[in-house]
């Protein structure tokens, strides 16, 4: 269950990505999700909290977009996530 968290969704030339970092009942975790594709690029990753999730999430965004389509990720707009 969610306790609580944030994520943000970045669309650009194409590319539709969302990033998240929460407190849920494995702990803080932050991971991104390819909407596409259909597929995550970075599964749940331990953090400390909930803002170091949304830095690591960034980090694993900006790398994929450079990756693949040499885009820089754009200003993020996080918003807080609804628990179930």
């Amino acid at each position: 269950m969610l306790t609580e968290g944030v994520w943000a969704e970045v669309k650009v030339d194409g590319e539709h990505l969302r990033l998240f970092s929460e407190d849920n009942a494995q702990g803080v975790q932050a991971s991104v999700y390819n909407v596409n594709a259909k597929a995550w690029i970075a599964p749940s990753e331990p953090v400390d909290d909930i803002e170091q999730g949304k830095d690591r999430a960034a980090e694993h965004a900006r790398s994929y977009l450079k990756r693949v389509a040499n885009l820089e990720l754009p200003p993020l707009t996080w918003k807080k996530s609804r628990s179930q």
